[in-house]
């Protein structure tokens, strides 16, 4: 019985110390949504493309910015799910350098407007009806997200749709916003 009293008290310090060990270490928010960083780090590829309203605009207009840049299409299911998410997240970080940059793949612009208008949605679209940016960034299944840091440098890239507006993505954009 003390044997066991012994055993059973030395396997709760032993839990509590890998516990409290784990807990002061940093969380990698990378590993926890599932996004993989980019190593080596490379600088993201510049394109110019035009907005909903037609405006000419490149990723360079971005420069000095943490740029959230996702490709979708009105038909992909899991990107009309994590969209409103991805506003949260534009919402809460707009303000202090971040932007949300939607790239929509190979459809029209009147699709594209129709889309976002019943999602509400108000971060910038951009149109690529001929798919040529999706190309340069490999973006064969939607959605697809990069991370960009202000330098203009991908640190990281998601496939498939994330919940943006949870607590880990914010403290990755917050992150992200401080250099880290």
């Amino acid at each position: 019985m003390k044997r066991t009293l012994v055993t059973s008290l030395l396997g709760l310090f032993l839990v509590a110390g890998l516990s409290s060990s784990v807990a002061s270490q940093p969380m990698d928010l990378f590993k926890v949504l599932d996004v993989q960083r980019v190593t080596p780090p490379m600088e993201a590829p510049e394109f110019t493309t035009e907005m909903l309203d037609g405006k000419k605009v490149s990723l360079q207009d971005y420069r000095g910015k943490v740029v959230f840049l996702n490709f979708w299409a009105s038909w992909c299911k899991p990107c009309k799910e994590e969209m409103p998410a991805m506003e949260e997240l534009y919402q809460a970080f707009k303000d202090k350098g971040f932007v949300v940059v939607a790239v929509n793949v190979k459809e029209s612009q009147k699709q594209a407007a129709a889309f976002v208008k019943e999602l509400k949605v108000t971060y910038p679209i951009l149109l690529d009806p001929k798919g040529d940016v999706s190309v340069l960034y490999g973006a064969w299944a939607l959605p697809l997200t990069y991370l960009i840091d202000r330098k203009g440098v991908v640190v990281g890239r998601a496939f498939g749709p994330r919940e943006w507006a949870g607590k880990e993505a914010r403290q990755l954009i917050a992150q992200l916003l401080k250099g880290s």
